[in-house]
């Protein structure tokens, strides 16, 4: 393989920060090449760059080596790219696929794919819907997708799907010279089958010669689907190794600049103290009736796969989807008039699994942001407060460490560890007795993620009952005093001390796959 891409001295510098250092990066042609690092670590900023939606500051260089997809030799003399436009990008062969994919839900995959490249017209100017048509299927079929429904709103389809509609729109003219796939967070949303069914398209395209910049927080991702690793670190170029030269803790130790230390929580008995949060035969959604005491200063992890309720536990907990039946109590208090407000006001406080769409207001400020939950504590005169406001929020951003120029810059902004970092102090501020996380450290980096763990722990030994519900089995072991694990709507099994292993988690959770397929065989019996 030959080089496709050389950036050199890469520097972006914003106010107050140095976001890009003069980094280097080399791209080969057909490789799948990983870009790691913590969330601040400059990995997006040089995505954005490269993408034209960045320039860059002050001296900087890219060149690349135009080829045809179909595995021809690399011209001899490169071709001088110009950073921060898109259009040169484009140009350059160069194609963007961004975690949040850009499609819109209500259209098919024929109209997301044609509104992106531009619909085939006939003559006279009318849409050839046919060949429009044609060419999502091939593009589709190409990616090893050929059963997507592209007459049907991408809303319909399963995550995996709405991925392949992206990254064929972006390869519409693959057999036309485009050279580099970028996928910035593809498996962020994705459950396990359907990461390997993106990965299997990414190996599709590696054998046409296309190459691959990988952006991921997921280690076991990287492992499995690069030939090399870029590592950043406070906006600089730590390391560029061939992957079968790094393990997991050499990639976290040159990613945080130190040794991660593995914790896990001690055993706990139970005390039989009737406060923390009690549920009596919650159902609603997906859930069957489920039972559940987690006792102040406890942990308890919530485990499942997809569909076996995990995901419908903590929104009917809080009150952000009514249940059917059972009830919630906070220290022996049932919740009445159940609601997210009702239970904030029994002493509840919780985070949703997604703080893009139900946690953090972009465009607001971090204080803004971190006092949401409480305007009135700083509530004088009839009026707020907002010196007395700032005065808390700065505490609180001391306290939690939150990596920002000040407290009134928006928490858009900042990286996704120090927004998580925002919502914990949003949540704490309330001194909680029952604390209800889903999902607590989706999308952020293995630093940040160890000092979110600290955060609850921290609430555990300042005797909140903790619940949390994670797709992380990793996560749920360092995590908890105990595991619960879901199946079909119910709890089927609890694990604690020597039987809280990945290996024990994953057999219970796989018990609903194994129930369903058994269904399946007598109902066709």
């Amino acid at each position: 393989m030959g080089s496709l891409l050389k950036i050199h001295e890469l520097t972006k510098i914003f106010p107050g920060q140095v976001a890009l250092d003069g980094v280097d990066l080399e791209i080969e042609t057909g490789s799948t090449h990983a870009l790691v690092g913590q969330n601040g670590s400059g990995k997006s900023t040089l995505i954005k760059v490269l993408c034209g939606f960045h320039q860059p500051t002050g001296e900087s260089s890219a060149s690349y080596y135009p080829q045809s997809i179909m595995n021809t030799p690399s011209l001899d003399e490169p071709i001088e790219l110009r950073l921060g436009d898109g259009k040169a990008a484009a140009n350059a062969g160069i194609r963007f696929v961004h975690q949040d994919l850009g499609l819109v839900d209500s259209f098919n995959a024929i109209e997301n794919i044609s509104m992106g490249v531009g619909y085939t017209k006939r003559f006279g100017g009318a849409i050839d819907w046919r060949a429009d048509r044609k060419r999502a299927e091939e593009g589709l079929a190409t990616l090893g997708f050929p059963d997507i429904d592209v007459n049907i709103p991408v809303g319909l389809l399963a995550p995996s799907q709405k991925t392949a509609v992206a990254i064929a729109r972006a390869l519409h003219d693959w057999d036309k010279g485009a050279s580099l796939l970028v996928l910035d967070e593809p498996t962020a949303s994705l459950p396990g089958a359907d990461v390997e069914r993106l990965f299997t398209a990414v190996r599709r395209l590696q054998e046409k010669g296309v190459a691959i910049l990988y952006v991921s927080h997921h280690l076991d991702e990287v492992f499995e689907i690069a030939d090399t690793a870029t590592i950043l670190r406070d906006g600089k170029r730590i390391a560029t190794l061939p992957i079968n030269e790094l393990d997991h803790d050499k990639m976290i130790e040159l990613m945080i600049g130190h040794t991660l230390i593995k914790r896990q929580q001690a055993s706990r008995e139970l005390t039989g103290s009737e406060k923390g949060l009690i549920i009596q035969g919650l159902t609603g959604g997906t859930l069957a009736g489920i039972n559940l005491h987690v006792e102040p200063g406890e942990i308890v992890g919530v485990a499942g796969i997809m569909g076996s309720g995990r995901e419908m536990l903590v929104p009917l907990i809080t009150g952000q989807t009514p249940s059917d039946q059972g009830a919630v109590a906070v220290d022996g208090m049932q919740i009445q008039n159940y609601s997210p407000k009702s239970a904030i006001n029994a002493g509840m406080a919780f985070l949703s699994a997604d703080r893009y769409s139900q946690g953090v207001i972009a465009i607001q400020s971090v204080r803004n942001n971190l006092t949401l939950s409480d305007v009135k504590r700083n509530w004088s005169s009839f009026k707020l407060d907002h010196k007395a406001e700032k005065v808390e929020a700065d505490q609180w951003i001391e306290k939690l460490d939150v990596k920002t120029p000040t407290s009134e810059t928006p928490i858009g902004s900042l990286s996704g560890g120090n927004q998580q970092k925002v919502l914990f102090g949003r949540s704490l501020r309330l001194e909680p007795s029952v604390l209800v996380l889903d999902e607590p450290t989706r999308g952020i980096d293995v630093g940040a993620k160890e000092e979110i763990h600290q955060l609850v722990d921290q609430a555990s030994k300042d005797n909140a009952a903790v619940l949390v519900a994670s797709t992380d089995t990793d996560e749920l072991i360092r995590l908890s005093h105990r595991v619960v694990v879901m199946v079909n709507g119910r709890i089927s099994e609890e694990l604690k001390g020597d039987q809280m292993t990945v290996e024990n988690i994953e057999r219970a959770q796989l018990q609903s796959q194994e129930q369903k397929m058994k269904a399946g065989t007598h109902g066709n019996a």
